[in-house]
This record gives C-alpha cells, sequence and structure tokens, in this order.
C-alpha cells in the first residue's frame, strides 16, 4: 500500500462504495458514468463515459472496464450526488 492515500477493499466487480468528505455512503452499480480528465485510449479530456465493471489492479488501484479496454481509475472523475 506504500504511496497510495487509501486502501481498497475490492468487494463485487459491480458495485463501488464512495464515501464523501461529509461521511455520506453511497453504492454505486455499474454502469457507473465517469468523464475523462485527460485523454486516455480512444477517450478524449471531458468525455462522459460508462464503466462496466471494476476490478482492483497492483498497489490497490482500482481499474474502470469500459467498453473492451481496461484503464486505471486516475484518468476518470466520478460522478456521484449525494
Amino acid at each position: 500500500m506504500k504511496g497510495n492515500k487509501y486502501h481498497v477493499q475490492f468487494f463485487d466487480p459491480h458495485i463501488l462504495l464512495v464515501i464523501n468528505t461529509n461521511g455520506k455512503i453511497r453504492l454505486l452499480h455499474t454502469p457507473i458514468k465517469v468523464q475523462c480528465i485527460e485523454d486516455v485510449g480512444m477517450y478524449k479530456k471531458g468525455v462522459y463515459v460508462y464503466v462496466d465493471e471494476i476490478a482492483k489492479g497492483f498497489c490497490d488501484e482500482l481499474i474502470y472496464h469500459i467498453g473492451e479496454a481496461a484503464y486505471y481509475h486516475k484518468h476518470f472523475r466520478l460522478v456521484a450526488n449525494f
């Protein structure tokens, strides 16, 4: 976990547990809407896409499966309302 500010507890490839800064908890079920914060793969910055499945990579980093490809979550901003 060296270098991470958090620890990921991988539970389900179709559910993401989100806790906001006020401590409110929300379960998001796939497909989950995210926005590209930089160009990645065939997606341009600012484009909204849907995460079909979630996986855990090395060093507890989340991996989003979008279409036929997999991307690290750091390239996207989660779109969630509390």
